[in-house]
């Protein structure tokens, strides 16, 4: 399988806030696997980065590791594949459930069958899902409310147990039963004494009220509740689910946080085998992961899967959501997943052909959809070196508006360019600049002067006529080179 990386931004028509974070804006990464003339798509969102190590570098980082594995793995195989990658990618589980949801989707595209059908189940049916409203002003949450009228379940994030006065201030415009969500905020005295109220105002299931590692509270919470208490950020692997069968009433999974599909079905059958109710959520994603979990609705309790119905700014289209939270899964092989890869979402993807004028691969950055530069990569040795497939070089970055490009969105290109280098077959990464703009940019991304790599020349090896830029200022030559003992 061959891969690659875009980078994507997405946007919500409200800035999204809960008791933990607001995010205005949500970088990540789409992920695309091709064999047989077909594609399989994952996501992975740059989403508590610390946590997850899912900032844009750590998900690249990780993509390199298994993109020399992937090319040698079959595409009709996606479980074969995922024992293969989860020892390597065991620290990022988010860039791990991307290349497992693409190997999925990839699979049952080339079976030509839907993702839900090659999993074996049954054919999903009235499926729909909770929508979500955000932390905000109280006349926020019920503009939001009023926007999505007829929802079946409405999923309510609150900053504290006392805050009944937006429940009563929802209930004013609905009859439809609340999920209430606390994102590990809330205080175990005031969750008990909130309880009974919030048991009153229709309430019907609580979702993590408590930090993680409050295991002794959340067992004693869920011996007097009158509401099913649900883990989400307790529940991270199989490894939780001992415990969260004695602390919750179930658990809302999510197929980043799980590693993919495969693990995540594994878990699913072992929370029912416990007695567990289940959930499938989502994390601040595009159409292109909500599409994959929308196709595992029939294995669960409950779906809360409305993140597109938030965004302003998507990857693509596949499942579609309906003013009423319905759920229509495409008719198509796969996740139904389409990319819109000229859309305003994709931040860095491959150039056209007459962008790469010739020279077969290239990258482009953009900006809300308008082309900034694009980065030329082909074969070449480093000066005096034997040529190898090994090598690749960079040429540029260039293009219609190269010098508005700012430090991160040229850092963005490098990385890019790199992650293509490397999943086509390359070790070391090259280019010379005399731009200071693009050093500074390859020097983020991780390039470094030759003389400063492991076994690099001295500077000196360089032929005198290659040290100079175009314009007569002095040219460095930048080497990326992949460490293998990763």
């Amino acid at each position: 399988m061959r891969l690659q990386v875009h980078d994507i931004r997405l946007t919500d028509h409200d800035v999204w806030r809960s008791a933990r974070e607001a995010i205005p804006v949500q970088p990540g990464v789409l992920v695309e696997l091709t064999a047989g003339g077909r594609s399989g798509f994952g996501e992975a969102s740059a989403f508590m980065t610390d946590r997850y190590d899912s900032s844009l570098d750590a998900l690249h980082a990780a993509l390199r590791r298994a993109a020399p594995l992937l090319r040698e793995l079959p595409a009709d195989d996606p479980e074969g594949t995922y024992s293969v990658l989860a020892p390597v990618l065991a620290g990022s589980p988010f860039a791990l459930a991307a290349l497992d949801v693409a190997a999925h989707d990839l699979a049952a595209r080339l079976a030509a069958v839907p993702l839900w059908q090659r999993l074996g189940a049954a054919e999903p049916a009235a499926l729909r899902s909770s929508f979500s409203i955000g932390l905000d002003e109280p006349a926020v949450m019920v503009r939001k409310l009023k926007e999505r009228p007829d929802w079946p379940v409405y999923k309510v994030k609150l900053a504290r147990p006392g805050d009944l006065h937006i429940l009563e201030a929802l209930r004013e415009h609905t009859d439809a039963p609340f999920f209430v969500d606390g994102n590990c905020g809330w205080e175990p005295a005031a969750t008990r004494s909130a309880l009974g109220a919030m048991a009153d105002l229709g309430v019907t299931l609580l979702e993590q009220p408590f930090p993680r590692a409050m295991w002794t509270e959340a067992r004693a919470l869920k011996d007097t509740s009158p509401i099913p208490v649900y883990a989400d950020e307790s529940i991270t692997g199989p490894q939780d689910l001992d415990a969260c069968a004695e602390a919750f009433h179930g658990v809302n999974l999510k197929l980043m946080k799980a590693g993919g599909i495969t693990p995540a079905l594994r878990m699913l059958r072992a929370a029912r085998a416990a007695g567990l109710g289940t959930m499938l959520g989502c994390m601040p994603e595009s159409s292109a992961g909500v599409s994959a979990t929308a196709q595992l609705g029939c294995f669960v309790d409950h779906l809360d899967a409305d993140s597109i119905a938030l965004l302003a700014v998507d990857t693509g289209a596949g499942v579609v959501l309906d003013d009423k939270g319905g759920i229509t899964l495409p008719d198509t092989p796969g996740t139904g997943f389409r990319p819109l890869f000229r859309g305003p979402a994709f931040t860095v993807r491959p150039a056209t052909a007459d962008e790469a004028r010739g020279y077969g691969t290239a990258l482009s950055v953009f900006r809300d959809g308008t082309e900034l530069a694009t980065v030329l990569i082909r074969r070449r040795p480093l000066p005096g070196r034997v040529p190898s497939d090994a090598f690749r070089q960079l040429v540029g970055p260039d293009g219609p508006a190269a010098e508005a490009a700012g430090p991160e969105e040229l850092r963005a290109l490098m990385r890019g360019a790199i992650t293509r280098a490397v999943a086509d077959g390359a070790d070391t990464v090259w280019l010379r600049t005399g731009h200071t703009g693009v050093r500074q940019a390859c020097r983020a991304a991780g390039f470094r002067l030759l003389d400063e790599v492991p076994g690099g020349s001295a500077r000196g090896d360089i032929p005198d006529d290659d040290t100079r830029a175009d314009d007569g200022t002095p040219s460095s030559l930048l080497v990326w080179k992949a460490d293998r003992s990763a």
